[in-house]
């Protein structure tokens, strides 16, 4: 590995190293050490860094050495500087070519791919949870691992950052899970997400079950492409980072002494972190995006629904001011009928008739009922019972006919398909709902597959003695009325609502004796943002959302904790 900023291929690739870089004749994956840096550096810029086997391998291969190196202190997953993203998606039209084929042994091979994209990004996801356990600030074998989602970063490059503890976003950040475009469609209006009938993997139903209310279940049916300054609003990137100052970021983190902490990261990266809702190139952000205000109220009853069925419904019922949906939102939550709302509800109900009716009851079964009882451990294995469900196109060939309708030309016009892709069936009402839940959350003894999960001895089994299982169960069960995860998301700036729930409930450490009046939205506000300040900078040291130590709240804070009373004061 060289010594400076000049990099060499990632172990593991084969030879002679092709498909990367401008020209095509280089490594697709580079290696290389700045000062405290281990790089990872995805290098195949033609096809913004889509994954192949090979690049997962030699992601891999990195990895395996990063693990024996002793002479950095963090590991560094970033793009080449002159590319459009961290990466645009994985090979799933391989995937759904050998699936189709008609070689047993060829179809068993469609989950090959699945599997080593499944163990590498459980093996970052392992990495966040060391850090995170160590509580960022012991030292020894964990690991900091910063991921740069700069530009396009979709699907497989979902999977390889989202999981990270340290996940920076910037303004050309366009997030989306599962990938729902070719090259050609990112050139297309940004929330136009053609599916491609499958569901977010690698993990990341889990990620989405923990977010706010209904926005894991949102984006998650939805696929909407998301910016930057979204994401770390939401809780999928961990900090916000103009993208010019991305070296001088990168400097820094190699100036970190050996041994650094996950803290010390933190506060390195909070020291180039900016507030994306100010001083933006984009000033009417915060008045558009669904995560703040009266959308974010609406996004939450439309998509806390109890079934697919309803979720189409309220949508449709939103173009009425005094349809059922309209006059609840305006009874219970304080949310008058608008045409903001019913512009919002028009596009989202267009965007969700474009999908697999199959996709989204998987999709919303996973995330709303399933991943948050998960472990990291068990998420991946759940997810690779998912992803072997949809490859077996014995149960049905959405994902086949999805991939082809957004990724291939029609062979008759030798033109991009247009319109809806022939799923089957047709309609979430046409979804035999007991099938579909023996055929992918079923026992697989019972299930009937054709394929087989693909055996990931690295991933850990679930635990089995009743000791470890009551440790486990109650860690997920969480702090207060929402089940706050203290560990999840835990260099994030921004508090979580269920954190907020439990700091207004009393159970948060940081809640002491004092009572919280929503009804004093202006004071309830300052006393809120002053608190989790305070407990944040004596749990991390003033990093990691303590506002660099400088005593003033973490960057857009006092928006999300104000924008949380509002709505949650106007609840009746």
């Amino acid at each position: 590995m060289s010594s400076a900023t000049s990099n060499s291929p990632a172990p593991g690739l084969p030879q002679p190293h092709t498909g990367g870089g401008a020209g095509g004749d280089e490594p697709k994956v580079l290696i290389g050490q700045q000062g405290a840096i281990y790089e990872i550096v995805l290098n195949r810029e033609k096809a913004i860094n889509a994954l192949d086997s090979e690049m997962i391998r030699g992601i891999a291969g990195a990895l395996d050495e990063a693990s024996h190196a002793r002479n950095y202190s963090l590991i560094l997953l970033r793009p080449t500087p002159t590319a459009r993203g961290l990466c645009s998606g994985g090979d799933v039209l391989k995937v759904v070519n050998m699936a189709n084929a008609s070689d047993a042994k060829e179809r068993e091979g469609a989950l090959s791919f699945f599997k080593e994209e499944f163990e590498v990004d459980w093996r970052i996801a392992k990495l966040c949870e060391e850090v995170t356990t160590a509580g960022g600030g012991s030292e020894g074998e964990a690991r900091p691992f910063v991921a740069y989602m700069d530009g396009i970063t979709m699907g497989g490059g979902v999977g390889l950052s989202v999981h990270a503890p340290f996940r920076v976003a910037t303004e050309r950040t366009m997030f989306a899970m599962p990938e729902t475009v070719d090259l050609a469609d990112l050139l297309l209006p940004p929330r136009r997400t053609p599916g491609i009938g499958y569901f977010p993997d690698v993990g990341v139903t889990r990620v989405l079950s923990r977010l706010d209310g209904a926005i894991g279940t949102y984006l998650g049916l939805t696929g909407d492409r998301i910016t930057g300054e979204e994401a770390y609003l939401v809780g999928l990137a961990t900090h916000y980072v103009p993208s010019s100052s991305l070296p001088g970021l990168t400097e820094a983190l190699a100036a970190l002494g050996p041994g650094a902490t996950g803290r010390q990261v933190a506060s390195t990266i909070d020291d180039f972190t900016v507030d994306p809702f100010e001083n933006n190139a984009k000033p009417d952000l915060a008045d558009k995006t669904a995560f703040l205000g009266q959308l974010r109220g609406v996004v939450d009853y439309v998509f806390g629904q109890t079934r697919v069925e309803d979720i189409f419904a309220s949508l449709e019922e939103l173009s009425n001011p005094t349809s059922q949906a309209s006059t609840e939102l305006q009874e219970h939550y304080n949310i008058p009928h608008s045409p903001t709302i019913i512009s919002w509800a028009q596009k989202t109900l267009t965007t969700l008739h474009s999908k697999s009716p199959r996709s989204l009851k998987v999709s919303y079964q996973a995330i709303r009922h399933e991943a948050r009882n998960l472990s990291i451990d068990e998420s991946f294995r759940f997810d690779m019972r998912l992803a072997t469900a949809f490859c077996d196109l014995s149960l049905g060939r959405d994902f086949y006919e999805g991939v082809h309708h957004v990724l291939t030309k029609d062979p008759a016009t030798k033109k991009r398909r247009e319109g809806r892709a022939p799923w089957s069936p047709g309609s979430v009402g046409e979804v035999n709902d007991a099938e579909l839940g023996e055929k992918f959350f079923g026992p697989l003894s019972k299930a009937g597959l054709a394929l087989s999960p693909p055996e990931m001895t690295a991933i850990p089994r679930a635990p089995t003695d009743r000791k470890t299982q009551a440790a486990q169960a109650e860690m997920l069960r969480g702090i207060g009325p929402l089940g706050w995860e203290p560990a999840f998301n835990a260099f994030h700036p921004l508090p979580s609502e269920a954190e907020l729930e439990a700091l207004l409930h009393g159970s948060h450490p940081a809640a002491g004796s004092f009572q919280i009046d929503l009804g004093e939205k202006e004071e309830a506000v300052k006393e809120i943002v002053g608190t989790l300040q305070g407990w944040r900078s004596g749990r991390y040291g003033g990093g990691a959302g303590g506002g660099g130590g400088t005593g003033e709240a973490a960057w857009g804070m006092e928006r999300k904790v104000r924008d949380w009373v509002e709505r949650r004061g106007a609840r009746k």
